[in-house]
């Protein structure tokens, strides 16, 4: 039908890619041993929201918390056009240093969990993404690395 209106989806990057376990109460953060973190650039489409997915493939060290999370956190890069948003979060002080805008509750059984959410991204031209642990229990790793991807989206007319 006319005038109805669509979504619109943007490509999706690979924010954080994990090649280790994760221990619980712990977070990822730019030189992490295993960790990839890869920039989401949204300076051209300036979509408004984000469908962000989280992959754990290979279990935990046993079964997660009942009510557990993963937690989604960002950090803002280019804000004036050319510097990025400082201090960056480290091993310990994420929650004081980035923007909470998210968290994937994950089953309180051992097996694997593909979790999504929707985050605002208004304002977010580019974006730096950081996840932590407090499902209680240590994400496992054994070949296929802990993911967290972002896919950007709008609402278009069609």
């Amino acid at each position: 039908m006319a005038n109805e209106t669509k979504m619109v989806f943007g490509s999706t990057t690979t924010v954080i890619s994990l090649a280790a376990t994760l221990a619980s109460a712990a977070n990822t953060y730019s030189g992490l041993a295993g960790c990839t973190m890869t920039q989401l650039d949204n300076s051209t489409a300036l979509y408004p929201w984000a469908r962000a997915v989280l992959n754990i493939p290979d279990t935990f060290a046993s079964a997660p918390t009942a009510g557990g999370t993963f937690d989604l956190y960002m950090s803002l890069d280019d804000v004036d056009g050319a510097t990025d948003e400082t201090p960056l979060p480290g091993a310990t002080d994420i929650v004081y240093l980035a923007k909470y805008v998210g968290s994937f509750v994950v089953d309180n059984q051992d097996v694997a969990n593909v979790k999504a959410i929707v985050i605002s991204l208004e304002g977010v031209q580019k974006a730096q993404f950081y996840t932590a642990n407090n499902c209680g229990v240590q994400s496992s790793y054994t070949s296929n690395p802990l993911t967290v991807k972002v896919t950007p989206f709008t609402y278009a007319p069609t």
